[in-house]
């Protein structure tokens, strides 16, 4: 069953010429869309096990065609799928698969040749999406050495003798649109036209080259299953005694996202304090969603941090099963996107065909609006989605209003529906949302926060790491957050007795950190046994760890209601203890963290609970307001300035377009046997990609300078151009890494101090 967004209206006329279309196929059925070389000897491989120009053409149509037909333009998808390779029946080109060196430019035909047949705006859509299937979706204005769309289709276009395009006629009528983001509708039609087109094109190709990978795929369960699957555990939380405030709060929140589930599709928020069970009662919202609404294909979990996506994942695998639940983020890369033929890496780059998917904020956001195409043939997958945005405060300010506009674009026009999920929620104002107005699922949530008081905080001042340490360690039980990862390390080094003090941060690999979560949880089961942990941040999100005291170096608002809420976690007491400080020996230097700060600071002269919804959404009105550019690069403006002429700059938003300005590279960590034993099967394996996600466990992100100063060291090794390891002192894969990598703290490098 397909989604019709009622804004595109095509009719096609069937090609008459039989005669002639047979020709067509006895002349395409001599060129060749790829070759085949042995994985061995690199010879070439006979002609008939090449693949056919004509069949691939075909192929990518049906696919292409289906990819586009969910969001209403399965007929658009067809004529992109059928012309995309239309260069590749030059004699150049065909002398190229034969082994000639010179590359040969094959996107060009197909971009004119559709380009010139159909009328504005369709041929310009269906150019920009051609001539972006390999390298990048183009700029429309060229843009210094960078060329543009409108310089390509200046080219003269010289039909090829060999080939007979596939150019159905078009009965069209207008393209209604609501009128209030044109450029960000326009821009994203084109966007999911390119997706469905490049996904088609890799997945036709993979059935080519990898066939064996290729029938993996489709291999996950339905949503129908899911919701079958989700049933016991949703009984096992109805029937939990209804025996404390925690509990009863915990009932209240799932039953009004049951409830809400029945709902439209569209905006939704969901609105309550940490603790509150929202990771399942978000979860069974989207089932029960879709079990109302027949076209909703996948659910997608976008968090903010990889170690929440981890801890997501594995609780939603011990419901669904191992093969379920598609775990994705960035933790191992990839070269950029090339203007060359198909690798591996580039037909594994991640499509989204499951139907439960765990993934970052940054992967979500930046497939929308990246221009490279493995990041982008994943968008088409969007349509028809339900998007539980879970930490939604931690959204960019700078990015806030194009983020949003896209979301509800996709709600408008693609059949989704979002659910901003968060103990801290963003103070939405209806004009950032073209004037809606989310579904909040908790009718009265001050009330609930105020019910579900467990904690007082105060706050101690400027402190040393030294001072900290007296304080800590005057503790049975405590946990400390701070703000950077030299700050962590060096307050952990302050303890000379090490016995049940914990170090957690981001320089070591997640199946480290849950090896030392897992003692933690395991140490405070145990009465009268200390328990200290020193942390970043990283334990604010989804960490289920209970302390009485918790020390939390001044941050944003949102970042403090996360610490408090592994405060007293569960109510044992009447309150648990949170002090707040600001750091002496590392003080906060200019940038994001001391702005969130200073703005904490001041809510906090006004409302000395911090939890408060009032407190959080004054927080909020603050951080994006007093003038606040919400849209810093003019995405939404340059958008809309070009939407009549459907003139766009895909590349210079999706340079713009970026979660996270500092570059960091993974690293993988040889951490255990298991570790060690993948980066050796991966160093002569004929298919690499295949271990990028179990690798995932294993990586560590550093600064490029960071990553530098290891590769001088000869500490780097690199395996298929593409993953990082680190080396031990002799430089091979042993596991011998103890010098640099500590089971107690992690990677010790120190270039420059984090923030």
């Amino acid at each position: 069953m397909s989604y019709k967004s009622g804004r595109i209206f095509l009719k096609f006329v069937e090609h008459k010429p039989l005669v002639l279309e047979l020709k067509a196929w006895e002349i395409l059925n001599m060129i060749y869309a790829h070759s085949k070389r042995d994985p061995l000897t690199k010879e070439l491989l006979p002609k008939s096990e090449w693949h056919s120009l004509d069949r691939h053409h075909q192929d990518t149509a049906d696919l292409a065609a289906e990819f586009s037909g969910y969001f209403g333009c399965s007929s658009l998808g067809r004529i992109l799928g059928q012309n995309h390779d239309y260069g590749k029946a030059t004699p150049d080109f065909q002398m190229r698969l034969n082994g000639a060196p010179a590359p040969v430019d094959h996107k060009t035909a197909g971009t004119l040749l559709v380009y010139r047949h159909y009328p504005f705006p369709y041929g310009l859509m269906l150019a920009y999406a051609i001539y972006g299937h390999h390298g990048s979706l183009p700029n429309h204005i060229s843009v210094g050495t960078q060329t543009g769309l409108d310089q390509v289709l200046k080219h003269d276009f010289q039909s090829i003798d060999s080939a007979v395009p596939f150019l159905p006629e078009l009965e069209l009528s207008s393209i209604p649109m609501s009128g209030n983001n044109p450029g960000m509708e326009l821009s994203l039609w084109i966007r999911m036209l390119h997706s469905a087109l490049i996904d088609a094109d890799y997945l036709d190709a993979e059935r080519y080259f990898q066939p064996l990978k290729a029938e993996l795929r489709n291999s996950f369960p339905s949503l129908t299953e899911l919701h079958a699957q989700f049933h016991p555990k949703l009984q096992e939380l109805l029937n939990k005694p209804q025996d404390s405030k925690m509990a009863r709060a915990r009932r209240y929140v799932l039953d009004s996202c049951l409830l809400a589930g029945t709902g439209s599709t569209g905006l939704y928020t969901l609105t309550a304090p940490t603790g509150s069970g929202k990771t399942w009662a978000s979860l069974a919202f989207a089932l029960k969603h879709a079990e109302q609404h027949a076209n909703m294909r996948r659910i997608i979990v976008a968090l903010p941090f990889t170690s929440l996506i981890e801890q997501t994942a594995g609780l939603f695998r011990e419901v669904f099963g191992e093969g379920a639940v598609l775990e994705h983020h960035s933790n191992v890369s990839y070269l950029p996107d090339s203007e060359s033929e198909f690798s591996a890496k580039q037909l594994a780059s991640e499509n989204w065909e499951a139907s439960l998917i765990v993934t970052t904020h940054v992967q979500l956001f930046e497939s929308i609006f990246s221009a490279k195409p493995s990041k982008a043939r994943k968008l088409h997958r969007l349509a028809g989605s339900i998007i539980i945005l879970d930490e939604a405060q931690t959204l960019p300010a700078d990015l806030l209003k194009p983020s949003l506009a896209a979301l509800k674009c996709l709600c408008d026009n693609y059949g989704v529906t979002v659910l901003f999920c968060t103990a801290t929620q963003l103070a939405l104002q209806p004009e950032w949302l073209s004037g809606a107005v989310p579904t909040e699922i908790i009718n009265d949530s001050t009330s609930l926060y105020r019910k579900l008081t467990r904690v007082s905080i105060s706050t101690i001042g400027k402190k040393t790491n030294a001072e900290l340490f007296e304080r800590l360690n005057s503790h049975p039980r405590a946990l400390c957050i701070v703000n950077s990862r030299k700050q962590a390390r060096a307050l952990y080094e302050q303890f000379p007795d090490k016995e049940g003090v914990f170090h957690l941060s981001g320089l070591m690999c997640a199946q480290h950190r849950s090896q030392i979560l897992r003692a933690i949880a395991e140490r405070l089961k145990k009465e009268e046994v200390r328990c200290i942990v020193i942390s970043t941040s990283l334990i604010e999100a989804g960490v289920d760890l209970d302390f009485p005291v918790v020390y939390r170096e001044i941050a944003g608002v949102d970042s403090i209601a996360q610490a408090a809420g592994r405060c007293n976690r569960e109510g044992h007491s009447e309150l648990g203890l949170v002090f707040l400080f600001e750091s002496i020996d590392y003080p906060l230097r200019d940038g994001w963290f001391k702005t969130r700060a200073q703005l904490t600071l001041t809510v906090l002269r006004l409302y000395p609970n911090l939890l408060e919804p009032e407190a959080i959404r004054y927080y909020f009105e603050l951080a994006h307001g007093m003038g606040r550019n919400l849209d810093v690069h003019n995405i939404i403006s340059d958008l809309d300035a070009g939407a009549k002429q459907c003139s766009f700059q895909f590349r210079e938003i999706s340079e713009k377009y970026k979660f996270i300005e500092t570059e960091m590279v993974p690293i993988v960590i040889p951490y255990d046997c298991r570790a060690v034993m993948l980066l050796n099967e991966l160093k002569t394996s004929l298919y690499p990609v295949r271990f990028n996600r179990e690798l995932q466990r294993y990586t560590v992100s550093v600064y490029r300078n960071q990553f530098e100063r290891l590769r001088e060291a000869s500490r780097i090794g690199t395996l298929h151009d593409t993953i990082h390891y680190l080396t031990s002192m002799k430089g091979g894969i042993d596991g011998e890494i103890h010098d640099l990598y500590s089971n107690k703290s992690g990677l010790s490098i120190w270039q420059r101090e984090e923030k």
